[in-house]
């Protein structure tokens, strides 16, 4: 019979959901695992605010709209063999599963719990975080979900769309602000002067996207910037194009305060430029450096730089080491 998997992630964590999704869907790739399914979660009061602690996990901290789903999926095949957790929410909902399952639920977390690691069967952590332990597996960067073949198929979607884009062709991936960085109109001003500057040099084209932590103002900067110029913007209307751009790209620009789009960029194995935002963080600051010793990353200040850039890509090792801590290889 083949083992089933969940992910679960944080409701409205578009970072979190490609971390879970992305790694139970490397492991559902391996023969003996079933299609994953997958849940945003959400907890209530006052479990929200409640330590990161077995004792206090039960099905009944989650809210009603996240619950039933999970609760549908048990009725109709069970608790799963496998849970993959991304987010503190996540994380505590996952404590909440194992022990509704009696145990069966093993249980996977992508991030830093900031609480015991041995609560879980497994922690997969960025080496930036230092999280160390027996049952701890490190990587570079974020999980995510991208795969050549997404980026092949992604690229062939849009590649008439895109013809009139000149080559070489840059994909710019927009982020926001968070609690350590900010993203705002003076910035973004300065960012589109960058990007018509690098085009007026190279001749090259710009595949762009925005996120839903883009602001709205922010956004129509952007926009009006780049009309003038051989580009393409997705502005959140139809079909993300995400994976195409990627995948036509011949180099990569992406703003600093996302580790996940970071590590996504860099999983292409094309050079990668970080714009950076205002701000500080000591855990970012400690990915960004790892990156540039190993050369996989330069910092953006207009210009197209191009190198023989190496692909960094966790996802194979990471879900055959899963297997093997499971004693499910």
């Amino acid at each position: 019979m083949l083992k089933t998997i969940w992910a679960i992630w944080e409701r409205g964590a578009a970072g979190m959901q490609s971390q879970a999704l992305g790694l139970a869907e490397a492991l559902f790739t391996t023969e003996g695992f079933a299609m994953p399914e997958g849940f945003e979660v959400a907890l209530r009061a006052p479990q929200r605010w409640l330590p990161m602690h077995p004792f206090f996990a039960d099905m009944g901290a989650l809210s009603p709209d996240t619950l039933a789903p999970i609760m549908a999926q048990v009725e109709k095949q069970g608790w799963p063999d496998l849970l993959i957790a991304s987010g503190r929410k996540a994380a505590f909902a996952a404590l909440a599963i194992r022990k509704a399952s009696g145990g069966k639920t093993r249980t996977v977390l992508t991030q830093d719990p900031r609480s015991n690691p041995r609560y879980w069967d497994i922690l997969v952590v960025p080496e930036h975080d230092h999280v160390r332990g027996p049952n701890v597996l490190l990587t570079n960067g974020a999980l995510h979900r991208v795969t050549k073949f997404k980026l092949d198929s992604g690229a062939d979607a849009i590649r008439a769309e895109c013809a009139r884009i000149p080559s070489p062709r840059v994909a710019v991936l927009i982020g926001g602000s968070n609690r350590n960085y900010t993203l705002d109109e003076d910035w973004m001003r300065e960012f589109v002067g960058q990007l018509r500057r690098m085009t007026e040099r190279s001749g090259c084209g710009i595949l762009a996207t925005v996120s839903r932590r883009t602001g709205e103002a922010e956004a129509s900067i952007l926009r009006g910037g780049l009309a003038s110029l051989p580009a393409i913007l997705w502005d959140g209307q139809g079909p993300n194009p995400y994976f195409g751009f990627l995948g036509l790209a011949d180099a990569i620009v992406v703003t600093s305060e996302s580790i996940s789009m970071i590590s996504e960029a860099c999983s292409t194995g094309k050079p990668v430029l970080v714009a950076r935002l205002p701000g500080r963080s000591k855990r970012f600051e400690q990915f960004y450096d790892s990156l540039l010793r190993r050369g996989l990353i330069q910092w953006f200040d207009g210009r197209l730089m191009q190198w023989e850039n190496t692909r960094i890509d966790d996802m194979d090792h990471i879900a055959r080491d899963i297997r093997d801590r499971l004693g499910w290889a």
